[in-house]
């Protein structure tokens, strides 16, 4: 099976800087995917900025699919530009899938949803349903979590550790805010959590790897250990390897692939290491 690999449409874009003719042939071994932010998406409405753009990427890398990021930080890419960005993609033979990140604003750290507030639950099904109209896969991006202490979560909480509220929490949520509201809209659409590289950590910001995947259709591997020098989560280099082999086990024959960033990189021979160590984990 090939290996699939997850890479930002901002990272491509940062590495090319010359105007080559477009690579046809995808790859024996892997499959290339890239992820555009709602940002970018919406830029894309406009066709004489992004052909030049998508030109320069593919002079470079044979994209096999991009996933249109349709919301983030509150930001919603109306439908029209979905459409008209889809029917860009489609005809130069690129897949096109759905993402979503559920931050009200990253740049606030990291703030998310509060899935106590009946709000931002109404907020976050209209969300899901928007984008499982236009798709057939949406994949969510690794802030389907919270680190909400709120009122309504304090007194939805009760006597119950945060980590145990938050991992009942996340579940419902994934249930009757995320898949199901999906699926209702679309019953072809398969609805994908990417998970982060946080090691031991999950549990306390609501990621349940235990009822969690189960419920998604599928599962992808946040392999990007960056820098492990950078502040932060000094996340060491064989953990790419290790987070990966780690999510064979939680939903076998479910984990699409490996995703990687430049985020707090200093070095493009780190960035390439994300990649060689998701090979090494036999990413499927």
């Amino acid at each position: 099976m090939k290996k699939v690999f997850l890479v930002s449409l901002l990272i491509v874009l940062m590495g090319f800087n010359a105007l080559f003719s477009q690579i046809e042939k995808g790859y024996d071994n892997f499959d290339v995917s890239v992820y555009a932010r709602s940002y970018e998406v919406k830029q894309m409405d406009d066709l004489k900025w992004l052909e030049p753009i998508w030109d320069m990427i593919s002079s470079q890398v044979h994209v096999d699919k991009i996933y249109l990021e349709t919301h983030r930080d509150m930001v919603i890419v109306d439908e029209k530009t979905l459409e008209k960005v889809k029917k860009f993609f489609n005809s130069r033979g690129v897949k096109t899938a759905g993402g979503i990140t559920l931050t009200v604003s990253e740049m606030n750290r990291f703030e998310t949803y509060c899935y106590s507030n009946p709000e931002h639950r109404r907020k976050v099904k209209e969300i899901i349903e928007l984008t499982a109209r236009h798709f057939d896969e949406i994949i969510l991006d690794d802030f389907f979590f919270t680190d909400c202490k709120c009122e309504l979560c304090i007194r939805d909480k009760g006597d119950m550790s945060w980590t145990d509220f938050r991992l009942k929490q996340m579940t419902e949520a994934a249930q009757n805010l995320i898949i199901g509201p999906a699926k209702a809209v679309n019953p072809r659409v398969k609805v994908v959590v990417k998970y982060p590289n946080w090691y031991e950590h999950f549990q306390g910001l609501g990621f349940n790897l235990e009822t969690e995947p189960p419920l998604f259709d599928g599962i992808y591997t946040g392999t990007e250990t960056r820098n492990a020098n950078a502040p932060g989560q000094h996340l060491q280099e064989y953990l790419g390897y290790q987070i990966f082999r780690y999510f064979e086990n939680i939903k076998p024959g479910g984990n699409g692939g490996g995703w990687v960033d430049t985020g707090g990189m200093t070095s493009a021979d780190r960035y390439a290491e994300q990649l060689w160590l998701t090979l090494f984990a036999k990413a499927p």
